[in-house]
């Protein structure tokens, strides 16, 4: 019998539209495979990866649903042309190769992940992401600032790794910044509820961090906070706004240079003082520059290579 006549016949079996001959027909190939049984292992992966979008497809009738879930999997083999891996049961499932997605300053950009999470980068913003992700969890490696709006699967809990700080959610949104070079690093929730932890020493830092709440850790004291936050404004910067919240002016400096691709020299003894909490909408740098100044004080010069900031003293 060829894959096409095969194919032809177990499309009518998961329809209930077989006849008796051709039901004893499908019923014999499939006895064929009782020599090779599918570990356990091997049933979960092939029920995740393909049972799901054959059914989806066939629309089977209920009574033909309740059927071994195996019936459904042996078309799903015949049609991806996989009959040898489940024969043999020697090969393992194929792993793609891990792949490194980054944003280089002064742009941005969105993708979608094979889970249908999606994933909004900040300039200077890298997102590593496991070959095999989405086979036992969907677990990435995130370098900068992004935003999440992650795809529900509670089977597959979707973690994200930001320097030693752990996020774990099953479907919400929210916004993590977490640049090497700054102290202040934030999770940010805007819908549902996430689990942050340490991962250097294994501490749960928030069990369920909820809708309007931020976790801010400081690297430097290994202290964190829960504060309020306005989640309208948490990953405010996709609608062009700069939202600066306790942030030195070395960490703006460094926000600036990351938006606009220009080197941003901070001096001043106050530089690394962070208590500017100020808002206002990305414009050209000059008109950004001027902005700021007016509201911190701050003088600058902007040259064609770089630009220097200088932080006023303070009492």
């Amino acid at each position: 019998m060829s894959n096409q006549q095969l194919k032809f016949l177990l499309s009518r079996y998961l329809q209930g539209k077989a006849t008796p001959a051709e039901a004893a027909q499908v019923e014999a190939w499939y006895d064929s495979f009782n020599e090779t049984p599918l570990s356990a292992n091997d049933k979960a992966r092939l029920k995740d990866e393909i049972i799901s979008s054959v059914l989806q497809e066939i629309h089977p009738p209920a009574r033909v649903r309740k059927l071994y879930w195996w019936y459904a999997a042996a078309i799903a083999v015949l049609l991806v042309s996989a009959v040898p891996f489940f024969i043999t049961k020697k090969k393992p499932l194929p792993v793609n190769a891990d792949q490194l997605v980054s944003t280089p300053a002064g742009s941005r950009k969105t993708i979608r992940l094979p889970d249908g999470t999606v994933v909004q980068m900040n300039a200077g913003t890298s997102l590593l992401i496991p070959g095999n992700f989405g086979m036992k969890d969907r677990a990435i490696t995130l370098t900068g600032e992004a935003f999440f709006t992650v795809a529900t699967d509670v089977l597959h809990p979707f973690i994200i790794h930001a320097g030693s700080i752990q996020t774990t959610v099953l479907g919400t949104s929210f916004n993590i910044r977490a640049w090497p070079e700054e102290d202040t690093w934030a999770i940010g929730v805007s819908t549902g509820r996430v689990k942050v932890s340490d991962e250097t020493n294994r501490q749960v830092m928030a069990a369920c961090l909820t809708a309007n709440k931020s976790l801010v850790h400081h690297r430097t004291s290994g202290t964190s906070d829960i504060t309020d936050t306005d989640a309208a404004m948490l990953g405010a910067w996709r609608n062009n706004i700069f939202h600066f919240n306790n942030s030195s002016m070395a960490e703006i400096g460094q926000e600036l240079q990351r938006q606009y691709n220009i080197p941003v020299v901070v001096n001043g003894e106050g530089k690394n003082r962070g208590h500017y909490k100020i808002s206002f909408s990305r414009e050209p740098l000059t008109k950004v520059l001027k902005v700021l100044a007016g509201l911190t004080g701050i003088t600058y010069t902007i040259k064609s290579d770089q630009v220097m900031i200088q932080v006023p003293k303070t009492n």
